[in-house]
């Protein structure tokens, strides 16, 4: 994985940006997989400003809180509605997020897995980094192995979870969520990490290198062209 070390989160995430204007140029089908978080809201301002065209552009989710519907408040779908698809050219035929209310939530990671599969794979992944290291959902201990699965919340994610909820958060135990293993088989990969308050998490990140799962975001290293965007205070000082 490349670290790249940007001023500011939006030096970061024309970055980003530049990268997916050269995917669609080339394959304005794509798959897309988006990480719903305040760290992409940058990234997803850089796509408007670029004036990306994602109207053949396919979209798969990257996780969801068990239990949530799409439409409430907190939920990885909401937010991805409310900062990106409504205001992007994206057909909805193209968007298949977590049903993270389906009777049987292993068939639903099935059915994901069985979509990426049909569209060809995901061609551009943009993951973001827990402040306990995690990826999507895939938590510290859990194995690198996984596809789509039901993962248990650690108790920093629990912690984290309020900003999300702005009426109040639901109990939350499990997470549905895209595995490690789905990641590594991305073509294109991009973990955005900005703010000061993601310093402490990045030195230990870069105290790796090699994968290990007491920090997830390690798995990604397994990558040689994977990026790690970081902006200034995310980076506190590294070169």
């Amino acid at each position: 994985m490349k670290k790249l070390v940007f001023d500011t989160p939006e030096q970061a995430a024309r970055h980003a940006a530049d990268t997916v204007a050269a995917l669609l140029a080339q394959k304005p089908d794509a798959v897309l997989c988006l990480a719903a978080g305040h760290t992409s809201l940058p990234v997803f301002e850089a796509f408007f400003r670029q004036g990306l065209d994602f109207s053949r552009a396919r979209f798969v989710g990257l996780d969801e809180w068990v239990g949530v519907a799409p439409d409430a408040d907190g939920s990885c779908a909401r937010f991805l509605e409310q900062n990106f698809f409504s205001r992007a050219n994206v057909r909805r035929q193209n968007i298949r997020l977590f049903n993270a209310l389906a009777e049987d939530l292993t068939a639903e990671c099935a059915a994901v897995e069985s979509q990426i599969e049909a569209w060809g794979g995901i061609d551009y992944l943009l993951l973001g980094m827990g402040m306990n290291g995690h990826l999507a959902l895939n938590e510290p201990g859990d194995a690198f192995g996984h596809t789509a699965h039901v993962a248990e919340l650690s108790a920093t994610t629990k912690a984290v979870a309020p900003k999300y909820f702005s009426a109040g958060v639901p109990p939350l135990r499990q997470g549905i969520t895209l595995g490690v293993a789905d990641f590594l088989r991305a073509r294109r990969v991009q973990l955005a990490v900005f703010g000061a308050a993601k310093a402490p998490v990045v030195a230990r990140l870069l105290e790796f290198s090699a994968p290990t799962t007491e920090l997830p975001a390690t798995a990604l290293y397994s990558l040689p062209d994977a990026e790690l965007l970081l902006d200034a205070a995310a980076a506190g000082g590294t070169v």
